[in-house]
């Protein structure tokens, strides 16, 4: 008798079968399912439940049917003196002498870029480009499921002067514990905010105060100090500016840059926190073309302050000026190592400041000089006229006599006699 070979379907068929009776993973996930079923928490309503410390970490990270505080009465109110473009202020109540901050961590919907074009108003109209339109390619927008402070990514900045003390309160709403961390502030031990070390984890529906003195000034950074690899990369993070007794030593005009960088598959607005490839970068919680300019007056003393909560390093060149470099989160350099440049490299978890006398009018390019750090989501090749995304603003120095003729300073000292 003839024997009938099966064919290639009949094979893959018959595999196709026998796997999905003898197969491990499928028992798993029968298992799994009825867990699931059988569980109480598939019946009850996503209230954290007071014995569990982990509150509701397995619920979506904007839990349905919860109400989340607004914003604490003085965020926006402005108190100090820093410019942290796009970012609201935060102010401060006052217990005695104690500056009173409050710190609402909170999950929320996040606009990184409305993908509108950048305003070209003070561009003069013969240097816009126009040209070949066919091949300009456009933004697009983005928003993303961020974990912030006050619903706002990056944080307020919080601003205070050395020899202040200040309190500030957290207020937890969260789907999981957290703290904050003090990034270079020099306080006792039971303040620093190593969350599981210093102090126990605030819970969901927490609140832990925080309070002690500022003996340094200089520009630091507030953070998560807990499950920092997730709540860092959601966004849990802000500047913190301590201003010198001596107000000699302040600037006339002051800003504060947050860089940060996300990583989003296309339509997708949970930012993938386990991802190395990131594809968005930002000032401010903003990627250009939506990071509002930076406006100063011809003349001024200007300090910008750049903070680092991302994974890589991000080199900041700036067009028209050499800056001086003046402090880090250590606190102000010394003048005699003070350096002169017109990008200044910004390492993970640090901050740098830096100065300049804003001599030079114009609409000057400030930008993370990483190509890729100036694109939003890495536009596929073969690419055309890229539009400036990501890492990249501009600096406007608005001048004192537009009718002036330019010169450079050292024209100005030869004239000296």
């Amino acid at each position: 008798m003839h024997k009938r070979w099966s064919s290639p379907l009949e094979i893959l068929f018959t595999s196709v079968v026998l796997l999905s009776l003898f197969s491990p993973a499928s028992a798993e996930t029968e298992r799994l399912k009825h867990h699931a079923n059988s569980s109480p928490q598939a019946s009850t309503s996503n209230t954290m439940e007071m014995s569990n410390p982990l509150g509701t970490i397995h619920a979506p990270r904007i839990e349905e049917g919860k109400v989340y505080t607004t914003p604490p009465s003085l965020m926006g109110t402005q108190m100090g003196q820093v410019n942290t473009v796009n970012v609201p202020p935060l102010g401060y109540t006052l217990d005695g002498s104690v500056k009173v901050f409050t710190l609402i961590a909170q999950p929320f919907m996040h606009e990184f870029t409305n993908g509108q074009p950048m305003d070209e108003s003070t561009i003069p109209v013969m240097n816009r480009f126009t040209g070949n339109m066919a091949h300009k390619m456009t933004h697009t927008s983005q928003e993303g499921l961020v974990w912030g402070y006050n619903g706002s990514v990056p944080g307020p900045t919080i601003e205070a002067t050395e020899g202040d003390r200040i309190r500030v309160i957290l207020i937890n709403e969260l789907p999981e514990p957290t703290s904050i961390h003090w990034h270079g502030l020099e306080i006792p031990n039971e303040q620093d905010g190593a969350g599981g070390v210093t102090e126990p984890p605030t819970p969901p529906g927490g609140m832990h105060t925080y309070e002690f003195t500022l003996y340094q000034h200089g520009t630091f950074m507030y953070h998560t100090g807990f499950n920092v690899m997730k709540q860092d990369a959601l966004g849990l993070g802000g500047m913190m500016v301590v201003h010198p007794k001596d107000a000699s030593l302040r600037p006339e005009q002051d800003f504060a840059i947050m860089l940060q960088e996300w990583t989003f598959a296309p339509g997708n607005p949970n930012p993938n926190i386990s991802s190395m490839d990131f594809n968005w970068f930002t000032f401010n919680g903003k990627a250009a073309p939506s990071i509002d300019s930076l406006h100063v007056q011809q003349g001024a003393r200007v300090r910008i302050r750049f903070g680092n909560l991302s994974m890589q390093s991000h080199p900041i060149h700036i067009h028209g000026y050499s800056w001086r470099v003046v402090g880090t989160e250590g606190g102000p350099i010394p003048e005699v190592a003070q350096w002169r440049g017109s990008t200044i490299n910004v390492p993970p978890g640090t901050t740098r400041d830096v100065e300049f006398m804003a001599w030079n009018p114009g609409a000057w390019r400030m930008h993370c000089h990483r190509l890729h750090h100036v694109m939003n989501a890495m536009a596929d090749a073969p690419m055309g006229i890229m539009p400036h995304g990501g890492m990249f603003t501009l600096v406007h120095v608005n001048p004192t006599d537009p009718e002036a003729e330019w010169r450079h300073p050292s024209q100005q000292q030869e004239r000296t006699p």
